[in-house]
């Protein structure tokens, strides 16, 4: 916790654009000071079909999934600055989105190995 998913047009956003992306959110929920660095975790899934009322310019959404627990003050500064992080790395789409949301603890399981 946090997962940090970014879901990004595949076809207006390359490889090295998602890995920059991936970096950016993890950097920015480091900074936010909300989380212990060891457990946060970003990823980057290609969307290669989409459908938007803007042709040709695609799109960026970063779901923030948390334990629940931060007040909304704290989930929409967060939100705010994973979309400003993503928008400082000019990537010409014609949306970045980002939502912060509390996973359900009680389907929520995971184990780490050491």
């Amino acid at each position: 916790m946090p997962h940090l998913i970014i879901e990004y047009s595949v076809d207006c956003i390359d490889e090295q654009q998602a890995v920059t992306m991936v970096d950016a959110v993890f950097d920015t929920a480091k900074a936010s000071g909300l989380f212990e660095t060891r457990n946060i975790k970003s990823r980057a899934i290609p969307i290669s079909a989409y459908r938007l009322g803007v042709e040709g310019r695609g799109f960026v959404c970063v779901r923030c999934r948390i334990h629940a627990g931060r007040s909304s003050e704290q989930k929409k500064q967060l939100s705010g600055e994973v979309v400003r992080a993503l928008r400082e790395l000019e990537l010409g789409v014609a949306a970045i989105t980002a939502e912060v949301v509390d996973m359900d603890p009680a389907s929520y399981t995971r184990y780490y190995v050491d």
